[in-house]
């Protein structure tokens, strides 16, 4: 399988949170009932590049995480420099993690961490840095990574927002770290 095909594949199957571009509803069941509960997105934008490649959404439910839906948003391709990616993704906060946010200070930055890590380990991320950051007032860490043996980079940054995560990311090889900013500076809240 080419790299840009391993891009995909991987891309498809590690990145487990979701976004929406826009408001959305989503329904999750409770384990004591069968009452549906809808979940209502925070409206947001964010600018993919222009390409000649399309935006792929993608839904899932996690039952691991009290049957969430995750959506994925993933515009990936190759161009005269490589391969490509951009992500954005939404969930709500799963109740695990509401019950260890109570009791462990840090759960959050270490979860933060994970989520970052977990993604771009896959697709062969190393020398990662991070840092906290914020948006509006809210909660966030930042990554980088080296991936394609040191030849490209994964840039990521996660947010709890309220009861809902987002995570934007892009990378790719070769690609401009002024690209790749100017995609990750684009996600707000719609006011």
């Amino acid at each position: 399988m080419n790299k840009i095909g391993q891009l995909g594949l991987i891309v498809f199957v590690i990145l487990i949170i979701s976004c929406s571009n826009g408001q959305k509803k989503s329904q999750t069941e409770t384990k004591k009932t069968t009452e549906i509960i809808e979940h209502v997105i925070p409206e947001f934008e964010i600018n993919f590049p222009e390409t000649e490649f399309k935006v792929e959404k993608t839904e899932n439910r996690d039952p691991s995480l009290g049957n969430i839906l995750i959506t994925n948003w993933i515009l990936q391709g190759k161009d005269e420099n490589g391969p490509f990616m951009y992500f954005v993704a939404h969930n709500e906060f799963p109740k695990k993690l509401k019950d260890l946010e109570k009791t462990e200070s840090n759960s959050l930055e270490v979860a933060f961490q994970a989520m970052l890590t977990s993604s771009a380990v896959k697709l062969g991320g190393t020398d990662f840095e991070f840092v906290n950051i914020e948006y509006d007032d809210y909660k966030g860490m930042e990554s980088i990574c080296k991936v394609f043996n040191g030849d490209g980079i994964i840039k990521s940054r996660v947010y709890k927002i309220n009861n809902d995560l987002f995570m934007i990311s892009a990378g790719g090889q070769k690609i401009d770290i002024e690209t790749v900013d100017k995609f990750l500076n684009s996600f707000g809240l719609k006011k």
